[in-house]
This record gives structure tokens, sequence and C-alpha cells, in this order.
């Protein structure tokens, strides 16, 4: 009996050095769980012994217990290198059927499906039709794509930007005014040794400024047309420029040799031939050149004298004058604009003393609200009778509307001139072939309406600096500009009640201008979402009009490109998505994981695959994080969870049991010798 109890305890010593052996071995084996030995004591069965009378009959050997702790997480540089941190096991499908394990290398095959080291394909759930995530389903073999994603075209635009309600409206409304028609002075003929004057009256003028203040402006008799224009600098909203034009109609040469005309326009002296068919245009040539504010140019036969700044035109004997010439004044052709001669002429003799004084004239620019007129008083409170002042540089003025002038509105849209807008934006939208264009948004300050409303926009849209908008009355049916009102109310916030924006008349091109892709359906508010024709939504909702400043904060669109696959990822969840060139994401699948009741009864199948069975109970599958299951790291692998120096300890103590079994042995023989030697 004592050798079958030394046997037992060999045997179990044995068997624990197997095992403690076996953990060893695998200690860098990748989701290698391991075992430790269970044993029980034996006792012969008796009817009627038993109680203090049994002394045992060994040892037995009850179950190798597999031990699934956690192992350490090492990061790899394979995406598919899959690791479960918590619990769970991957589900493989293989020619022997359904395995589950912890050892989480994977790769792929050449058919793209993810597999490990023997082949086995790992299961998951299959994305729905749209490319979502489903989290459950039905098992499948999980698939890697690697060809190109095809491209989808545009059919919706999202922006979310604040505008600065305290901007001001971009678009410019004021007046022109010139004064008298553009009318200069009829020239004086004076004496040189006369005081130089040009002829104008003194004037009182009322501005009524961009500031609102009330200004009388007085503009002493004889004033120069840039003195004037100095004069109302100082008014709120007022611009003025003066300008002085006189026409030279003929030269004749004096009595001194050489046979010329020599004489100075403001000081600055000339002389040229008048026998010499080209005199003019050789006389403007000289003045041109003379680098003063005096310029000149041939107008129909006459020389065209114009002191750009407004000061008077003083023509002059000069040092040595010489010969005559006729000057008659100007005034602003009413139909073209240009200056032409006016009135009586004058004619100096520059052999004598002779000087001609022609005053100039003002044009001023009056921003939206600002109002000229003459004065009944003048700042001394002295009352004037405008009928009487028509000599001033104003001209009559004594009627109420005199000092108008004609309206306009400058500074209108223009996508080629930033001052014309009050910010703009971009964003990449794509054709039905995948090419990219570029869509421009200008946003426009729009004056205060009738109402009152001051926070009033208008938006204008281009693709690639070409007009998209749709004109239903257009006879040809070409893309007119795209203009849209924004309307927000008292609290900034976009008005709901707008109706939608649809660009329904965009013909992509290429670089070269040639058409490309699907084109529009123009006028059809119906088919943006559809993916054969270029028509899309733009929505604009989210918007604001708040104080502050331009903001982007959203720029969306749901085009893409055609692309090449450049790289997988793996989320927690197990959610296998694959990234292309095109910076789109497709979801490919979702990894399974497997739990069981009882993971200790789950069959070794080696390879660190096992297998269900009865006593592990059914295995219960969903995905990563949920149902208590753990989460997978993406390119990381869980090592072994042996612990190596506890396992080394327990190759010890199982030696040294087997030793003591041994002695067992030889006792029980030493005692059986002694019996046989009786």
């Amino acid at each position: 009996m004592s050798f079958n109890i030394g046997l037992s305890a060999l045997n179990a010593a044995q068997q624990e050095i197997s095992v403690t052996g076996n953990n060893i071995a695998n200690s860098g084996t990748n989701g290698f769980k391991a075992a430790k030995t269970v044993f029980g004591d034996v006792y012969a069965a008796s009817v009627l012994g038993g109680g203090g009378t049994q002394s045992g009959s060994g040892v037995t050997l009850q179950e190798i217990k597999q031990s699934f702790t956690q192992g350490n997480i090492s990061f790899t540089q394979n995406t598919l290198d899959l690791a479960i941190n918590g619990e769970g096991f991957f589900v493989l499908k293989g020619e022997s059927g359904i395995a589950y394990s912890r050892a989480g290398a994977f790769g792929t095959d050449r058919n793209g499906f993810i597999v490990n080291s023997d082949g086995e394909k790992i299961q998951g759930f299959a994305p729905s039709a749209a490319g979502n995530a489903t989290g459950g389903g039905p098992l499948t073999d999980l698939r890697v794509t690697t060809g190109e994603i095809q491209p989808r075209p545009t059919t919706s635009v999202k922006t979310i930007i604040n505008l600065d309600a305290a901007t001001q409206p971009s678009a410019v409304v004021g007046s022109n005014l010139t004064l008298n028609a553009g009318r200069s002075t009829p020239p004086i003929l004076l004496d040189a040794l006369d005081p130089r004057n040009n002829g104008y009256q003194s004037n009182t003028i009322e501005v009524i400024g961009a500031d609102r203040q009330l200004r009388k402006i007085t503009v002493p008799a004889n004033s120069t047309a840039n003195q004037v224009a100095e004069i109302f600098a100082g008014a709120s909203g007022v611009a003025a420029q003066g300008k002085t034009v006189a026409f030279i109609t003929a030269i004749t040469a004096g009595p001194v040799a050489p046979a010329t005309a020599r004489f100075a326009i403001n000081g600055r002296e000339f002389e040229v031939d008048p026998a010499n068919p080209d005199a003019f245009n050789l006389l403007a040539n000289s003045i041109n050149n003379a680098n003063t504010n005096v310029s000149a140019r041939v107008v129909n036969g006459a020389l065209q004298v114009s002191h750009d700044t407004g000061a008077d035109l003083n023509f002059t004997s000069g040092s040595v004058g010489n010969g005559t010439i006729t000057v008659s004044g100007s005034e602003k052709d009413s139909v073209t604009g240009n200056r032409v001669p006016v009135g009586a002429t004058a004619v100096a003799n520059f052999n004598g003393t002779d000087v001609i004084v022609v005053g100039g004239t003002v044009e001023f620019t009056l921003e939206e609200g600002v109002v000229m007129r003459g004065a009944n008083v003048d700042a001394d409170g002295n009352p004037i009778d405008q009928t009487l002042q028509i000599g001033s540089i104003f001209g009559d003025i004594s009627q109420p509307d005199a000092l108008d002038g004609r309206s306009f509105i400058t500074n209108t849209f223009d996508p080629k001139n930033p001052e014309t807008y009050y910010r703009s934006t971009a964003i990449t939208i794509y054709d039905t072939v995948g090419t990219q264009h570029s869509l421009a948004m200008y946003f426009v300050k729009e004056r205060p309406n009738d109402l009152g409303d001051t926070n009033l926009w208008s938006v204008y849209f281009q693709v690639d600096g070409r007009d998209i908008g749709f004109d239903p009355n257009s006879q040809d049916g070409l893309p007119v500009p795209a203009r849209y009102d924004l309307k927000f109310d008292d609290t900034g916030r976009f008005d709901p009640n707008q109706l939608p924006i649809e660009i329904t008349n965009w013909y992509p091109v290429d670089a070269a201008g040639r058409r490309i892709g699907a084109g529009p359906k123009p006028g059809d508010l119906n088919v943006s979402d559809q993916l054969n024709n270029s028509n899309f939504k733009i929505d604009l909702t989210g918007m604001t009009a708040f104080g502050g400043d331009f903001s982007v904060q959203e720029n969306d669109q749901d085009g893409f490109a055609k692309g090449q696959l450049t790289g997988l990822e793996v989320n927690t969840r197990g959610l296998i998505s694959a990234r292309f060139s095109n910076g789109q994401s497709r979801v490919l699948g979702e990894v399974a994981l497997a739990n069981f009741a009882n993971s200790s009864g789950l069959a070794n199948l080696g390879g660190s695959k096992f297998a269900e069975t009865s006593e592990s109970g059914a295995a219960s599958v969903s995905g990563a994080g949920t149902a208590g299951l753990g989460a997978i790291q993406s390119g990381a692998l869980e090592d072994s969870n042996v612990d190596l120096p506890t396992e080394l300890v327990q190759l010890i103590i199982s030696q040294r049991n087997y030793q003591a079994a041994a002695q067992i042995i030889s006792a029980t023989d030493d005692a059986t010798q002694t019996i046989i030697n009786l």
C-alpha cells in the first residue's frame, strides 16, 4: 500500500513539474494563459471502516486549471495587432470550426480577409448598407477593402459664420456737385500793375455735415478754386477738389526777332513758333515737361491748359514777352463731361504789359445726408440776397435745390474688389466626377431699409470665379450673379422663415474652361440630393450677426474626390475603418468578442486557442466595450500572463516534492527488506 502512495506522489509531482515547465516555456507566447495543477487526497472506500482508522491511499490529479487573468499589453507597429483589455475572446473561424483566443496578432490574406497566422478568419459584424456601424447582427468574416473609393458630388454645404453687426454698409451713397456747371470765370484782361483777381464775389454757404452739425462757411471774394476746396475741408462728410481750365485758341508771333511767341503761365516761361503747323502740340509737350501742376493737351484745334489743383491760371509776358495769345474760359459739357471753350475771349499782347487771369471751379463729393445751401445771413448776421451773389464761384444758387448735386451709389459688389464686400470665405466642393472646385461666399452689409432695419446682409456665391445664379426670365439660360438676402432678428439670429438656398445653374468646368461632369438641372429645387447633377443646397441657418469679429465656426460639405486606401484604424470599440487619400474614412466592420459563464471550462486547443465545452457554457457574442466585455487596443498584443519568478519558485517546490515522494518509496522498500530478512 505504501508503495502505491509513493508512486501517486511521484506521479503528482511529475505532473506539477510538467505544468510548471509548460508555463515557463510559454512565458513569451502572446495570449497564453498560465495553468496550475489541482490535487486531491485518496482514501480507500470501506463499508465498515472509517473515522480515525483511515490512513489514506495517496494523491490524485483533479484538474489542470487555466488562469484567465489579464496579461500585460505591449505595443507594436501593426494596426491589426489587437489586444483585449478586459474580458472576452476573439472569435476565429477556420477549417476546424469556431475557436476563441486572446492572441491578437492578425494580418490580411491575399483576398483581404483579416486572419491569424493559422489562416483563421476573425469574426465580426458587417456595417449597414449606408456604411455605418451596427454593433451587432450575424457574424461575418471581416475584410479589408484595398481598392479605390469612388467620388461623390457635393449635394449639401453647411456654413456657420458670425457677421459683425456693427460694420458699416459696403455700398457708399452720396452726391456729386460741380459748382456753376463746371464753368470757369471768363478770361479777365488786366495790366501787369493791376491787382490780380479772378472776379469771383464772396458768398456764405450753410453746410449740414455728416455729423449733423450746421456750419456757416464764408468764401472771400477772388478766392481760387483750391482755396475754396481747402475752406470746405473741415466740413464733415464733404470732399472738394478744385480745377481750373482755360483754352488758348490762337497764338501770333511778336515783332521782336526771332519771330516767336514768348509768354509765361503761372510764372513758367514758354516759347513757340506760331508758324509751325504743330505749334500747339509742341507747346503742350513743353508745358507737360515742366513738372508743375499745370498740364496741357490739344483738343479740337485749341490748347486746353489746366491747373490740376484749382489755382488761378495767370498768362503773363514773363521776363521778355513777345506776340499775342487768345484765351477763353471753359465749362463742362453736360453730355460728355469734357471741358469745352465757352464765352467771350480775351487777347493779351505780351509785347506790352497785358495779363489774363482765369479762375477755376470746384467739384464736391457729399456723403449721404450732407446738405449744402446758400445762406440767407452771413456769420455776422448780415442778410444775404442770393440773387445778387451770382458772381460767386457757386454761380446762381438762389433756388433751394441749386446745391443738391447728383446722387450716386458706388462700391457696388465686385468680387475682385474687397472694398465692395465685408468678408469672404471659400470651401472646396466636388462635381460628379470628383474634380474639386472652389465655392466662394461674399458677404455684403446692406443699407438700412425704409423700416429702419440696420442688420441687413446679402451673400453672393461664385464657383471658380464664375457666376452660378439662375434667372427664370433669362432668354439664354446663362448663369447670372447668385445673390441672396440674409435676414437676422433683433437678437442677431438667423431668421428661419427665409427660403433655403438652392444652387441650380452651376456648370462645372476644368482649368481650360471646358465643361466636365454632369451639369445642373436649372431651376429645379428638388434634385439637389441626387448624385447625377451639379445642383446643391447651402445651409446658412446657423449663421449669426452679433457684434464682434467675423468668425468661421463651421464650413463643411458632403462631397469628395476618388481616393486610394492609405491606412486602417481600429478604435476601442473594435470598429475597423479604412482611411483614404481623399480624407474620407469608411467603416469595414466591427470586431466581435465572446465571453463565457465559465472560462475555466474551455478546452485548450493549442496555439493559444480554446474551444467551447458544456462546462464553459455557450459563447455570448457582442461588441467590445459592451455587455461587460473589455476594450480593444489597436497596434498592441497581450503578453502571456505567466509570472516567471513565481513559476521558477514553483518548479523548485515541485522538485522537492518529487524527491520527498521518492523517499516514501525508499523507506517502504527498506521496511519490506527487513521483513524479508527475518
